[in-house]
């Protein structure tokens, strides 16, 4: 009789724990085994201290939390982040995303193969380090960007950089080095000279804390007294590490100020405010500023991020003590007044759902933000996690007192561990000082908050995956209806938001709705967080009103491109959005307006390519990254993204009658996955194709086409 593995599945040995992995399981299941759709956490904090989730840890994870096998196992296969196998000594990830690839990122990827011997995902011969390609990092602005072991960040590297760090790795196997500030220099003689140094993501990527280290010691080996300040990034990211120093006349900004410029800046009368040939003079007079209406961001790069004093100091929690005070309708009849919009890519009104929820019935509902922001091009999340937490604990907590809801949760994607970080220890604090727990500021009303960390699956920024994540399972996209609103989180009505959302409520509720409304143009009310990407002089963050155009973003903020050849492309609203068609550069951005020529606003994202880019390959990248990042659930997404990559080869690769007939099917493929896909993951990647196709036909070897708007 033939070999039946079905019924015959003891020949093989089984799986044993050894016993340091079977205190690890113990110590993560007493930790998490009964808090509600624990599984993902418990999994990460299983990886976190093994390196990776042991096949023979499944069964008794899935015992404890009343689970299947198939169940667990299918989290664990489902999220790219999360290993069933250890890596080498050291992980090496190298972003992919399209602000990356516009700077030489896929060089940089074929690059680290040929240094390490080993392709994507693979593991050099040594054993020491593994790379993996990843989409994306958030420093969009500072491209190409690189990671390592999950935690350290790098940007704007080269090849050589990148063998200086590889070097490094192999011959000191990454010493472990603490991210936390130096303590501050203190003197009772002397008045100390404030300096900020940033400590976001951004800044940290290309030395901060190496720059806040050598001001310590410059400055402690000629007596002057200092406290340094680690403040978020103000946004003007082609200046990170920008270090400010207080004066009587305000702040005077120096940058990009790397280690090794911190002697002749103390020479200078850098703590004094003097010239320098990296000198901005006075920060609020830099005109990438000046020009700016900072409302949401109003803090962001001003204050220690992780300070209630400072946080308060410059207006903090005006907003929730107002909506402490008010009755819940009222609370929602100022978001519904001043016009906000979701800024997480829809546009929604954001007092609608909240009435929405308000008026469902149940004892219990949630908040749930939505910070898994992992369109290429965007930072604008990180970057206010990063330098201004409470901002958006206070805006979830007033959302909180408005509908009803007890519990809200912050769902961080894994590429931002430091954002992650930030965000703990200010939830923390926030509850020690009463704004979070069981009497938000003196209201008699409950709100509890905490992050969940995502595992690396973009489908995950779309909300109803998302609540799945939260869960504790796959992040497969749920049909609509049933709308969250009604039934959400855990089956419960909830109110999802994204980070800009939620961190815009507290001015709104501290200025009045008016306040707001008076920014902005037609529906479009308020200001957006551009964020400026890609192959870019002059990246980073700025904060308008709706109404200003491209044109005066790229060129008047951004100064053009990088390379400072011309302008090629404009894609806006991250890798689902379109290709802007030149002649509408200096159309005002407003929804309606762009809605209406088929394009998206988004996040705000923009990435920028100059006249070397090849639009048939990012068209395929956006096919090549849907079938990569699609959930699988419904055919046009799963089966038309890999069909659309092969059809795109084949235009161009042949010619004549052959290629029009692809490009003809190449735009019946994106019919039929825009209007039949179950979300905008496969309903919207045929913006790009469709938008690359029509507007740089040349690049596909076509002289022109009659593309479909795609509205």
């Amino acid at each position: 009789m033939p070999h039946n593995p079905i019924a015959q599945p003891q020949e093989s040995a089984p799986l044993l724990l050894s016993p340091e992995q079977q205190d690890a399981l113990k110590q993560c299941l007493a930790r998490f085994g009964q808090e509600p759709g624990g599984l993902l956490p418990l999994l990460h904090s299983l990886q976190d201290r093994l390196g990776f989730i042991p096949r023979a840890a499944v069964p008794a994870i899935a015992e404890a939390l009343n689970l299947s096998r198939a169940e667990v196992h299918g989290v664990v296969s489902y999220y790219p982040h999360l290993r069933e196998q250890p890596h080498g000594r050291t992980l090496i990830q190298v972003c992919r995303a399209e602000a990356c690839q516009s700077r030489g990122g896929d060089a940089l990827l074929a690059h680290a193969q040929a240094k390490l011997g080993c392709q994507a995902h693979g593991t050099s011969a040594d054993g020491s380090v593994t790379l993996e390609p990843v989409y994306c990092l958030g420093l969009c602005a500072q491209s190409p960007a690189v990671m390592v072991d999950e935690s350290e960040v790098h940007a704007q590297m080269t090849a050589d950089r990148l063998d200086a760090l590889l070097e490094e790795i192999q011959q000191k196997q990454l010493e472990t080095k603490a991210d936390e500030p130096q303590p501050a220099l203190e003197s009772e003689a002397v008045a100390a000279t404030r300096i900020y140094v940033p400590r976001d993501a951004a800044a940290l990527a290309v030395g901060a804390d190496a720059v806040a280290q050598a001001l310590q010691r410059e400055c402690a080996a000629r007596g002057l007294a200092v406290e340094l300040v680690r403040n978020g990034s103000r946004g003007l990211l082609w200046l990170e590490t920008l270090v400010e120093v207080e004066t009587a006349q305000g702040r005077v900004a120096y940058g990009p100020v790397q280690a090794a410029d911190v002697p002749g800046l103390l020479d200078a009368g850098m703590l004094q405010g003097q010239p320098h040939a990296l000198c901005h003079g006075l920060t609020e007079q830099m005109p990438y500023l000046a020009r700016q209406e900072r409302l949401t961001f109003a803090r962001v790069g001003i204050i220690d991020p992780l300070s209630l004093q400072d946080y308060e100091a410059h207006g903090g929690w005006q907003g929730l003590r107002s909506a402490a005070a008010m009755a819940p309708e009222t609370i929602v009849r100022q978001v519904l007044d001043s016009g906000l919009r979701g800024r997480g890519g829809a546009a929604f009104p954001a007092g609608i759902k909240w009435k929405t929820v308000a008026a469902a019935p149940g004892p219990q509902k949630y908040i749930a933000c939505n910070a898994d922001e992992g369109d290429s091009g965007t930072f604008a999340d990180r970057l206010l996690m990063e330098g201004d937490p409470f901002c958006l604990i206070e805006g979830m907590a007033i959302a909180g007192l408005a509908v009803g809801a007890t519990q809200g949760y912050i769902y961080v994607r894994s590429e931002y561990p430091h954002a992650i970080a930030v965000m703990n220890e200010a939830i923390a604090r926030a509850s020690a000082a009463g704004w979070l727990g069981g009497n938000v500021a003196g209201s008699g009303q409950a709100f509890y908050l905490q992050v969940r960390k995502g595992a690396g699956s973009y489908v995950c920024g779309e909300e109803t995956a998302m609540l799945e994540s939260i869960e504790g399972r796959r992040g497969i996209v749920r049909a609509k209806p049933p709308l969250p609103a009604i039934e959400g989180l855990f089956g419960k009505p909830t109110v999802i938001n994204n980070v800009i959302t939620l961190a815009t409520v507290p001015i709104i509720l501290a200025r009045g709705a008016a306040f707001y409304q008076g920014y902005g143009m037609g529906r479009s009310r308020g200001t957006l967080p551009f964020q400026l990407a890609g192959n870019i002089a002059q990246g980073g963050l700025v904060e308008k009103a709706f109404g200003l155009t491209l044109r005066e973003l790229v060129q008047d903020f951004g100064g053009g491109t990088a390379t400072g050849r011309p302008v090629k492309a404009i894609q806006v609203g991250g890798p689902l959005g379109s290709y802007v068609a030149r002649e509408d550069w200096d159309a005002p951005l407003d929804y309606e307006a762009y809605a209406a020529k088929g394009n998206v606003i988004g996040h705000g994202g923009l990435v920028v390519h100059d006249d070397q880019a090849d639009m048939a390959k990012l068209a395929r990248y956006a096919m090549e990254f849907c079938a990569i990042e699609s959930c699988g659930k419904c055919t046009p997404c799963r089966i038309g993204s890999t069909r659309g990559v092969e059809v795109i080869d084949r235009i161009t690769r042949q010619g004549g009658a052959e290629r029009a007939a692809n490009v003809a099917l190449l735009e019946s493929l994106c019919d039929t996955m825009q209007h039949g896909s179950l979300c905008a993951m496969g309903g919207m990647t045929p913006y790009p194709v469709r938008s690359a196709l029509q507007h740089y036909p040349q690049d596909f070897g076509i002289e022109s086409v009659q593309t479909v708007n795609p509205v």
